[in-house]
């Protein structure tokens, strides 16, 4: 089982911020021509199906039961695609990767917002990371476009640390933040003067800062040269703007997952 140095999003049908908060839970990272590691012209498969219980909503104390299959590819030219994301992997540097991503999902609903209508969100910008040790990573992505008027950006920075716990298990751990500007943090945490008029809560604008941290640990073991699973947990809170906005009822909140996967 490959251990992750990206966070991978883990089901398409849940909100972009969802994959965020579920950054350890993703998928194994498909294995890497010189660009990617992979003998040329071969594709890496993986098959996986998806259990988790995650908030319906950030900021609010409910939450919901996913069961969802997955499926995942990267080719030896470094295109890879995932459920919530297709990118490209540019460098020939197996320690040091970048390139474009595009993100898409459900976008995230705010915590005032009744109506749960399903609601594409595209989110487009880059990814970044360096391995400082087999098991000490780095990684990054900044997207643009997740916001009311799609001039939203957030900043997702992150680290992880694995370790073996014998032949066929490993336990990660890894932080991290997401940085967003105003636009991104009114659209999902201010109230605007026509908002609060309907709702009856005070007019709130959300500046831009740290949106919210988190901490993942993840228990991994291959079940055979085929088969892996991975169980786990994130705990996040929001930070800045994000907590002291009026729709925030809760600061933290955990999610619960385990992802059985099986390599192509």
């Amino acid at each position: 089982m490959t251990i992750p140095t990206r966070a991978r999003a883990c089901a398409s049908f849940a909100s972009i911020a969802t994959f965020t908060t579920l950054a350890a839970c993703c998928l194994p990272a498909a294995a890497q021509s010189p660009t990617t590691q992979m003998p040329e012209g071969t594709t890496d498969v993986d098959i996986s199906l998806i259990a988790a219980l995650v908030p319906a909503k950030e900021g609010r104390s409910g939450m919901k039961a996913i069961v969802l299959p997955s499926i995942s590819a990267q080719w030896s030219n470094g295109i890879f695609a995932e459920p919530g994301e297709v990118g490209m992997q540019l460098s020939e540097d197996p320690m040091f990767k970048y390139g474009p991503l595009l993100t898409y999902g459900a976008r995230s609903h705010r915590g005032d917002d009744k109506d749960s209508k399903f609601q594409l969100g595209i989110e487009a910008g880059a990814f970044a990371s360096y391995q400082l040790a087999h098991n000490i990573g780095f990684h990054s992505n900044v997207l643009y476009g997740g916001s009311d008027d799609h001039g939203g950006v957030r900043l997702n920075l992150g680290a992880n640390y694995s370790m073996r716990l014998g032949t066929h298990q490993s336990l990660n751990a890894g932080v991290g933040m997401n940085v967003v500007n105003h636009s991104y943090m009114q659209s999902y945490f201010g109230i605007s003067p026509a908002q609060a008029a309907r709702s009856g809560k005070p007019v709130y604008r959300a500046g831009g800062g740290v949106k919210d941290i988190y901490l993942s640990l993840r228990w991994n073991i291959d079940l055979s040269t085929k088969y892996a699973l991975s169980s786990g947990m994130v705990a996040s809170r929001l930070m800045g703007n994000a907590l002291d906005s009026p729709l925030v009822e809760t600061r933290g909140s955990t999610s619960l997952f385990t992802v059985l996967t099986y390599h192509w």
